[in-house]
């Protein structure tokens, strides 16, 4: 008889076993869960990397629905959308079988992060949200009224968390009562402040785009050649988001030294800045580059308030002269580290803590918004595009629109 040759012979034995397709790896470290990633507004790209991910981890995720599903794990799902997949699946299903509780991408997350399968609670329940409409448990938290006054303090320009906690603390929960204690309060929390109502209107995709050329007409002006790239939100397809931001670069390494000064000073004179805050760069500075944190990029910047015209069409009556008040991050990177300012630069968070978090622990490399390199072997990485960084990690590129996690 003849000899099967050993890789055959485990791919006969395979097809005949008839179970469901699988991603299982052989050392499975956790035989009692299998996922299942629901993908009706995943997107194939991102499921291909999350699968990496839980099988990096040990994780068993099925390629096919089967009744060998423990956790179904869905993301930006609709209450709609969820019951039409689990009636559609519940449809075929042999009776008595019950489909699986249908878990948020948060169970997931926070799987991954502690290395094994976080205990299932009510707030990664998707079945909740379906059946009540919302999450008592969260609904509750949102009633609050620590809530309610941490909320708006945090959507003011220059307000972060610890801030808004130690207003919260010395009994403070409206603008108003903030606006009877003015020597409190710093110039940028000030200007947040006294252009809150315009600030808290979403920025429409439209404005981002009249805003990068009114800032391309000032850096054109200063340094001919230059560049100026929307990031954010609005690049990976948003059509509205709380700020614009913008990153400038030149062709030609060191020629954007200077430059954001320049551009600033020119915004200044054409009576379109509200409000700046600059920040020169640390690229050159060693002690803030002992000090900085994985998340915070050493480029220099400056946060803005710009006064945007207001188009006749849109103003009440057709009245000239009318404006409102926008947020805009302006970051200068040299051409060098460009690639990777544009990809740290374009989002979203929850993305790019995710994809060096992969460079770290699986890759054993450090990815920032500045570059790409091995700690041990002290060498940096190459890039003139976001494609030559995946490249680098081995994953496939995921344009700007699939990077909304």
């Amino acid at each position: 008889m003849a000899q099967v040759p050993p890789r055959r012979r485990r791919r006969a034995l395979a097809g005949a076993s008839g179970g469901a397709a699988s991603s299982a790896p052989p050392s499975a470290r956790f035989p009692g869960v299998a996922i299942f990633l629901a993908e009706p507004r995943m997107g194939r790209s991102r499921r291909a990397f999350l699968t990496r991910l839980a099988l990096s981890k040990g994780f068993s995720v099925l390629d096919i629905f089967s009744p060998e599903v423990t956790h179904v794990v869905m993301e930006h799902t609709s209450a709609a959308e969820a019951a039409a997949w689990q009636e559609r699946h519940a449809a075929s299903a042999a009776p008595g079988w019950t489909c699986p509780t249908l878990l948020d991408v948060s169970w997931f997350t926070e799987s991954m992060a502690a290395g094994q399968p976080v205990p299932v609670e009510q707030r990664h329940h998707l079945q909740e949200v379906l059946e009540h409409g919302a999450c008592e448990e969260v609904e509750q938290v949102r009633r609050s009224e620590r809530y309610r006054a941490m909320k708006l303090f945090t959507q003011m320009f220059g307000v972060g968390v610890k801030t808004a906690d130690r207003w919260y603390q010395e009994g403070l929960r409206t603008l108003d009562d903030l606006r009877t204690r003015p020597q409190r309060l710093t110039q940028q929390q000030q200007a947040g402040l006294q252009h809150h109502r315009d600030l808290a209107i979403p920025v429409q995709q439209q404005e981002a785009q009249a805003l990068q050329r009114l800032v391309e007409a000032a850096v054109g002006q200063a340094l001919p050649g230059a560049t100026v790239t929307l990031t954010g939100g609005f690049r990976r397809g948003k059509l509205q988001g709380h700020d614009v931001d913008l990153l400038l670069t030149h062709p030609q390494e060191g020629r954007e030294a200077g430059l954001l000064p320049r551009v600033l000073t020119l915004l200044q004179r054409q009576g379109l800045l509200l409000y700046q805050l600059y920040q020169r760069s640390h690229l050159g500075d060693a002690a803030h580059r002992a000090r900085r944190s994985h998340t915070i990029d050493l480029f220099e910047r400056s946060f803005c308030i710009f006064r945007l015209p207001l188009p006749p069409e849109t103003a009440v009556g057709g009245a000239q002269g009318l404006w409102r008040a926008v947020r805009v991050d302006l970051v200068v990177s040299p051409i060098s580290q460009f690639p990777f300012a544009l990809l740290g630069w374009t989002g979203s968070k929850h993305f790019e803590r995710e994809l060096r978090r992969f460079s770290r622990k699986e890759k054993g490399l450090r990815l920032s918004s500045h570059a790409l390199s091995d700690p041990e072997q002290e060498r940096s990485f190459p890039a003139v595009s976001e494609e030559d960084i995946f490249r680098h990690l081995g994953l496939e590129y995921l344009p700007p629109e699939q990077r909304n996690a």
